[in-house]
């Protein structure tokens, strides 16, 4: 396996969690990742305060916080990762791309970009 896609579409940092989870197991395996976050998944990579309260009893379990995870995923990816956040759900959405954190969002693509990115890959999976 040399390249997986992850689709992130929901909100809730769980689902993040589970993502970035997958995402650092391809890495160690050195296989690419392009991560689209759309929809309500696209919240994970705005700038600002993130909200854990539906999580707060795995974190207290010892789960890593997700966006920690996101931070280090695309830290750590250099070429092998992608962080794309959804044009046509930023426009849908009349959301600018300056709100899209510049640390974690690597570039601004619409459906049709991914589905052209993700056209080898090995599997894609869905968050």
């Amino acid at each position: 396996m040399d390249k997986i896609g992850i689709i992130v579409s929901n909100e809730n940092p769980k689902s993040l969690a589970m993502a970035m989870n997958l995402g650092h197991t391809a890495l160690a395996s050195n296989i690419e990742v392009i991560t689209y976050f759309t929809f309500d998944g696209l919240t994970h990579l705005m700038e600002g305060e993130k909200d854990l309260s539906a999580i707060e009893p795995l974190l207290d379990a010892g789960m890593p916080n997700p966006y920690d995870l996101l931070d280090q995923f695309v830290a750590d990816g250099s070429d092998l990762v992608s962080t794309v956040a959804c044009t046509t759900t930023l426009d849908m959405l009349e959301w600018e791309q300056e709100a899209m954190d510049d640390s974690v969002t690597t570039k601004f693509a619409g459906a049709a970009t991914f589905l052209n990115e993700v056209d080898d890959a090995d599997q894609v999976f869905t968050f």
